[in-house]
């Protein structure tokens, strides 16, 4: 990836509330591909953003969706823990071969723990913990959340994939903020840690990586694709949410939302 001189692209702004919001120019890192990134200090409230206008713009969360989804599980009791097991059905989601040879979706076609199936995604596994939540209590959920435009009439196991639910990497922000503070009204603190616990995904002896992945064909004949979450340092909590517009599966290989994410951060020297 292109290295990015920050000094010369950090422009500082001030919003209508007041926050202040640097702009960035990641322009070289997204190539042909629209999107856009947003990062929030939680120890100095400022922001920094790339395409701010398309940071307002609200798309199908996809798997981002495993982490609200998670806490209403475990919220509502239908989740008693990390390890609870949802045994895979091959009649309901009969094996695919194009599935088996790739990661992670060659996880899916066992049993898996909660903690697992968040590790690799699995969509099976989430659609039948929504429907064992039920409608009713999953819309009570979705609205005490204030995730998105809350709206999940196009059906309970799918509304987040590519369905009625949509959300803008602003809002993703707003909503991880709120779960990283255990500010998530009607949310136990216990329920946010044991989620924020499945985000971790790297860590060194300098930072801690917390975030999830999401994608689909959502746009036509184009692919949302999506990763957010936070990063803890010496020097405190950023909140962060990025998601970019590409062709296919193809356009995401080598970790590129991940790696793209962790080159941002090195980049602005919070971590190394």
């Amino acid at each position: 990836m292109k290295k990015i001189i920050l000094c010369n692209l950090i422009l500082l702004t001030v919003n209508l509330f007041g926050q202040s919001v640097n702009t960035i120019d990641l322009k070289p890192y997204f190539g042909d591909f629209v999107g856009g990134f947003s990062l929030y200090d939680l120890k100095t409230n400022e922001y920094i953003k790339y395409n701010t206008e398309h940071c307002k713009k609200r798309f199908s969360p996809c798997s981002t969706f495993k982490i609200p989804n998670s806490l209403i599980g475990l919220e509502t009791g239908v989740i008693t823990d990390t390890a609870f097991v949802i045994k895979y059905d091959a009649l309901l989601h009969p094996k695919d071969s194009f599935y088996l040879a790739n990661e992670p979706f060659k996880h899916w076609y066992e049993d898996l723990s909660f903690k697992n199936a968040f590790k690799y995604s699995c969509v099976w596994y989430y659609q039948e913990l929504a429907r064992r939540v039920g409608q009713k209590r999953m819309k009570v959920k979705v609205d005490a959340l204030n995730y998105g435009n809350n709206n999940i009439s196009s059906g309970l196991d799918d509304f987040w994939l590519c369905g009625s639910i949509q959300i803008s990497i602003d809002e993703q922000i707003e909503f991880l903020k709120k779960l990283y503070l255990h500010q998530l009204a009607g949310f136990s603190n216990k329920n946010m840690d044991t989620v924020k616990g499945m985000m971790l995904y790297e860590a060194t002896k300098s930072y801690k990586l917390y975030g999830k992945t999401g994608a689909g064909y959502c746009l036509n004949d184009k692919m949302i694709a999506w990763y957010v979450g936070f990063v803890e340092t010496k020097s405190g909590t950023k909140i962060f949410a990025m998601n970019i517009i590409v062709n296919n599966f193809d356009d995401l290989k080598n970790n590129l939302r991940i790696e793209l994410t962790k080159e941002v951060l090195k980049d602005l020297k919070i971590i190394e």
